[in-house]
């Protein structure tokens, strides 16, 4: 499959990166907020990921995928995979993408190089003895900088962030849900960020699919919203790019989450 080569120009924060198209040779990967906002103007393909499982209420979800027909990719913790190892075996034999989020949702730019690659192959060599094979890496928070970029690059992943935030780690009510994943009129592509950790997020998702369906949306996994809507946003002159998403507050969900247990 082909990648998309970026090469870093601006700095957000939270350090959202814009990263133009390069050559393989002198840069390293990612996609970034604003990267996938240009480019998926290009294409009605939806992503739909879930982050931080899996978990207690992963498997019902996965029902609710297989009804809806409807493949999603998962940025799972190595933490949870080690207690739900079934549930990767399911996803993959169930077509579903599984990528890596670290081992236990630390904020990575805190981290050194050493504790940085010991989250990251950490969870890709667990995930790899599940038979995935992972091909991306989302940092916790949507938080990183251009050296972790060059290690998840030197594991053979790609940094990836999102174009839309549910923000359901705030909302824990299925109409709060509803209503805020797209404004109205907007029509839906681009890569939507969702938590199967939250009970909320798993009984909103048969509305929220059928809603995007009806908005135009075409599901598919990140890996093909890479390849197909690159080659389409080679073709397409570059669109005017919104603002960045609002930053996240560490620990915010997760840890809420993590209470309970």
């Amino acid at each position: 499959m082909g990648r998309i080569i970026r090469k870093p120009a601006l700095c957000f924060c939270l350090a959202w990166l814009l990263l133009p198209l390069s050559s393989r040779a002198d840069t390293t990967e990612t996609l970034d907020f604003n990267t996938i906002a240009r480019e998926e103007r290009a294409s009605n393909a939806c992503a739909i990921t879930f982050d931080d499982g899996p978990g207690p209420h992963t498997g019902l979800l996965l029902e609710q995928l297989d009804k809806k027909q409807v493949k999603a990719t998962f940025f799972v913790l190595g933490e949870h995979v080690r207690r739900y190892p079934d549930l990767i075996r399911r996803m993959i034999a169930e077509g579903h993408e599984v990528e890596n989020h670290s081992w236990d949702h630390p904020d990575m730019r805190k981290l050194d190089d050493a504790q940085r690659q010991q989250e990251i192959e950490s969870t890709v060599a667990l995930l790899q003895s599940l038979g995935a094979k992972p091909r991306f890496f989302r940092p916790p928070y949507g938080s990183y900088d251009t050296r972790l970029v060059q290690l998840a690059h030197q594991d053979g992943l790609e940094v990836v962030l999102w174009s839309h935030d549910s923000i359901d780690w705030r909302y824990h009510s299925v109409a709060q849900l509803e209503g805020d994943i797209l404004p109205r009129g907007t029509v839906a592509r681009g890569v939507f960020l969702f938590h199967d950790i939250h009970d909320s997020t798993i009984a909103a998702m048969p509305v929220i699919l059928d809603d995007l369906r009806d908005k135009g949306c075409v599901f598919t996994t990140v890996a093909q919203w890479v390849d197909d809507t690159g080659k389409a946003a080679q073709a397409a002159p570059p669109p005017p790019l919104p603002s960045p998403p609002p930053t996240r507050q560490i620990g915010d969900g997760f840890k809420g989450w993590l209470k309970r247990f």
